[in-house]
């Protein structure tokens, strides 16, 4: 059985979601291991909930504690076993940017984000059904009225392009070491740029954690509009209308990495993402062109690569 572990926040959890859909369509055992969300998330920087299970159609098959017990703590025996044999341990971490041996698997557990298009990307078509919006939007009408609202905005522009600017935690102490300076001033600047020389109609739906800086940063601008409508739990919303759009500019985050993905024409879209993830990744073109095929890259200096 493959057991893989859901941690962090919605778009990691997706990710997550995703290489065990990709493990199913292989013909594998699989499960997913909630337990991180038990005993470990609220002690992180960025306190985390379990959000997948508000896709009604994500269905899956959880893991079993004791056998998740027996990978993460495993007796004495096997603890030896592993510390002469390394090769042996059946607790998989993530350590790479793709890691294709996992697929050769079939017991372990496995423990990452694993962001890499490549692991799923042929089964997308399979994640947008897993992944829809709909139930929770026929159960809260409301909500469901005011996102048409802004759905009617989007389909009415000539291009639309979705914007999405993370701040928030990135600005934290020790998590801005991490991932600040990589969605740089210059990055959306070549990006916007970019998308205004291929389609000069077009119109920004700029979705956001911090408001009160897109006000600042794009308020005069006329083919710019902020989406501030989804907040807390509701958060997830903003991937759904991201997806409507027909270019997308994401930031170095998962979130709006799914807006992307889960947008239907996703073949034909333009999809701008950073060169890099986090600051300390040095960039290999030929490897990152190869795990975000059809995406376009541009470096915290706002050059293509």
């Amino acid at each position: 059985m493959i057991i893989i572990r859901l941690m962090g926040g919605l778009g990691n959890q997706m990710q997550q979601y995703a290489l065990y859909r990709k493990f199913i369509s292989l013909g594998k055992e699989a499960c997913l291991d909630t337990s991180w969300f038990v005993h470990e998330a609220s002690r992180t920087d960025t306190p985390r909930k379990l959000e997948l299970d508000r896709f009604v159609s994500a269905d899956f098959e959880a893991a079993d504690e004791a056998a998740v017990k027996s990978v993460i703590s495993p007796g004495i025996l096997s603890r030896i076993r592993t510390k002469l044999n390394p090769a042996s341990s059946r607790y998989i971490h993530e350590n790479s940017m793709y890691q294709p041996g996992i697929f050769d698997m079939d017991d372990c557990l496995l423990e990452g984000y694993w962001s890499a298009d490549k692991y799923y990307a042929d089964i997308l078509p399979d994640l947008r059904e897993k992944f829809d919006f709909a139930p929770m939007l026929d159960a809260d009408p409301a909500k469901k009225t005011q996102l048409e609202e802004v759905k009617k905005a989007i389909d009415a522009a000539p291009f639309s392009c979705s914007v999405h600017i993370r701040r928030g935690d990135y600005l934290k102490p020790g998590i801005s070491d991490l991932f600040g300076g990589v969605s740089t001033e210059e990055y959306y600047e070549t990006a916007f740029s970019y998308i205004r020389e291929e389609h000069p109609d077009v119109k920004f739906f700029i979705f956001s954690d911090d408001p009160e800086y897109v006000a600042d940063k794009y308020g005069e601008a006329a083919d710019c509009t902020a989406i501030d409508v989804n907040h807390g739990p509701d958060s997830l919303f903003d991937i759904y209308l991201m997806s409507l759009c027909d270019a997308h500019i994401c930031a170095n985050s998962s979130f709006s990495f799914w807006g992307a993905r889960l947008d239907t024409r996703r073949e034909e879209a333009l999809c701008i993402r950073p060169a890099i993830h986090m600051r300390s990744q040095r960039f290999d073109e030929d490897l990152m062109h190869d795990l975000w095929k059809n995406w376009i890259l541009i470096d915290p200096e706002g050059k293509f690569r």
